[in-house]
């Protein structure tokens, strides 16, 4: 998952590079990085915090990297916060370098829901909230045109066409920390204006600074959490009654996508071949051609 300018959770979803990058990885090279890394100053040029972002939410090597997640669905009324169901999945994507400003991520994400006591997937769900019985999906999204990475920002090639004034050209920057040797990157969602609302997502990234700034590392690891806002999901039967969700995720970058849970693999590989593909070699439109189409045929709201 996510965060991101449309993710996934996507999440769905981030990202970093400097003068204070190269002093930092000097010092690991020197066996002294802890002082030296909590003395630099975190990288503030566009194309330093553009590979920056790229080795946080992926990699510089060739290799497809997994980020392992899991979701908490909760629903937010006056009278409370309650805690409904639960998916796990994972975000695969490859990535490849067009140039030496831009870089180009092919994710596809794959979630099944869950029972939260048993954590046993599921496929239809009973709201403890009104009763009702509803079926259940599969989150499958698959991202063929990729997302760019840019030092003049970061976005989908169809979204920037179809709204500019959401994604124009600006130097590329982040919210970040480093403190303690770790770098926390927080980010949140630039939505296009086609999702029902209330929609918003923020995720923070984790990384080692001594990973992130060492070039000879291609891929650092690092953990992500953040919750997403959205309206009522179909399935809970809610109507028009007062609240919404908040759709709360965890997870870990992983290597090997065989590090994932046996029982989420089997199903993923049963579900679609795609799973072990990426998804620049998809035929026919891409998910948010799709949805601008689908779009262009209903009023907003």
């Amino acid at each position: 998952m996510t965060q991101k300018k449309l993710s996934r959770r996507e999440a769905g979803a981030l990202m970093m590079g400097s003068a204070g990058a190269l002093a930092a990885t000097s010092a690991v090279a020197a066996g002294g990085a802890g002082k030296s890394i909590a003395s630099s100053r975190l990288p503030t040029d566009p194309r330093e915090i553009m590979e920056a972002l790229v080795r946080i939410y992926g990699t510089t090597g060739p290799k497809r990297v997994t980020w392992k997640t899991r979701i908490t669905v909760y629903a937010v009324q006056p009278s409370g916060v309650t805690p409904l169901i639960g998916l796990r999945g994972s975000e695969s994507s490859w990535w490849t370098r067009k140039d030496e400003s831009t870089w180009v991520r092919y994710s596809s994400t794959l979630s099944f829901f869950e029972d939260l006591q048993t954590r046993q997937f599921i496929e239809e769900f009973r709201n403890p909230l009104n009763g009702h019985v509803g079926k259940l999906g599969v989150s499958f999204i698959r991202h063929k045109e990729g997302e760019y990475f840019t030092p003049m920002g970061e976005y989908f090639g169809s979204m920037k066409k179809a709204f500019p004034a959401v994604y124009p050209d600006e130097p590329l920057t982040a919210d970040w920390d480093m403190d303690a040797g770790m770098v926390r990157l927080r980010g949140a969602s630039n939505f296009p204006p086609i999702l029902r609302q209330p929609t918003k997502e923020t995720a923070t990234l984790v990384v080692r600074a001594a990973e992130l700034f060492d070039k000879r590392v291609e891929t650092p690891e690092a953990t992500v959490s953040g919750w997403n806002i959205r309206p009522w999901e179909p399935f809970l039967g809610m109507g028009d009654a007062p609240g919404h969700v908040i759709w709360h995720f965890d997870g870990v970058k992983l290597t090997d996508v065989e590090q994932l849970d046996a029982d989420y693999l089997a199903r993923a590989r049963a579900h679609t071949p795609l799973f072990d593909r990426s998804p620049q070699f998809d035929e026919g439109p891409s998910f948010f051609e799709r949805v601008i189409e689908m779009r262009g045929r209903k009023p907003q709201g």
